[in-house]
């Protein structure tokens, strides 16, 4: 008869910020999406749940109102399982030690200032084809590539969906011209990258130039903004979607 315990894992890593109880408007949504979010990131680290464990988020009462956290019930008998645990329990320090933006950005008061991803699905498939496109284009890492296989295992769904932005991705290799783009793909908003925010990270070799237009990355992931990269001449899509990594949104210049 298995012997069940609880590992307490927390609402979002470590050292991020999360919704407040008692402070953040509409707090049980995000609360509630953070936790489901943080629960693909923490098997994004360690792997699909084995046999003997549950991981989920669970409500909590607390004074001022209840709260989600992410709680992991295992089988204490069972080796596999309390090793799993154990490593689950100590949880993440950031949110992109796995590929993941913050689901949400707070301001004054805990207030939502950024809303980074609307659902679970939408995250996961942004980081496998954010993972994918530095692997393709020889950036990618054994720990990534862990998270990658990881998050597939346990999310067929949007990791189909990400296999397909990737494939359309990679039809479009040649930068179109403007007076090329189709009205029913582009939208009129427009988010800059400036060269020396990307040089910050990657060096400042880059030779000066024309504006890029990258459009097909962003609109791929059904965002309704697309990103223009004033980096200097890239002759491929494929070589300018490498320099646009999904953590480099938080340099965007609004």
């Amino acid at each position: 008869m298995p012997t069940y315990e609880t590992a307490y894992i927390g609402s979002a890593p470590a050292e991020e910020d999360c919704a407040q109880v008692g402070r953040t408007p509409d707090y049980v949504k995000h609360n509630r999406l953070e936790v489901e979010i943080y629960r693909a990131a923490i098997i994004a680290r360690f792997g699909v749940p084995p046999e003997g464990v549950v991981l989920e988020a669970t409500s909590c009462p607390h004074d001022f109102g209840s709260y989600y956290e992410l709680q992991a019930r295992f089988d204490c008998q069972n080796p596999v399982a309390v090793a799993y645990a154990e490593a689950a329990e100590q949880g993440l320090a950031r949110w992109l030690d796995t590929g993941f933006l913050a689901p949400f950005e707070y301001g004054a008061e805990a207030t939502v200032r950024t809303t980074n991803y609307r659902t679970r699905n939408e995250a996961v498939q942004r980081v496998i084809v954010t993972l994918e496109r530095q692997r393709l284009c020889g950036y990618g890492t054994p720990a990534e590539a862990l998270i990658l296989n990881n998050l597939r295992a346990a999310f067929p769904a949007p990791a189909e969906q990400a296999d397909a932005i990737l494939r359309q991705i990679s039809t479009e290799r040649q930068i179109r011209k403007p007076e090329h783009h189709s009205v029913d793909l582009y939208f009129p908003y427009k988010l800059t990258f400036f060269p020396e925010l990307f040089n910050q990270h990657r060096g400042s070799d880059y030779p000066q130039g024309d504006v890029i237009d990258v459009t097909a990355h962003e609109l791929r992931l059904q965002r309704s903004t697309y990103i223009v990269c004033d980096i200097g001449s890239v002759p491929t899509l494929d070589q300018a979607l490498a320099l646009c990594w999904e953590h480099m949104a938080r340099y965007v210049i609004r």
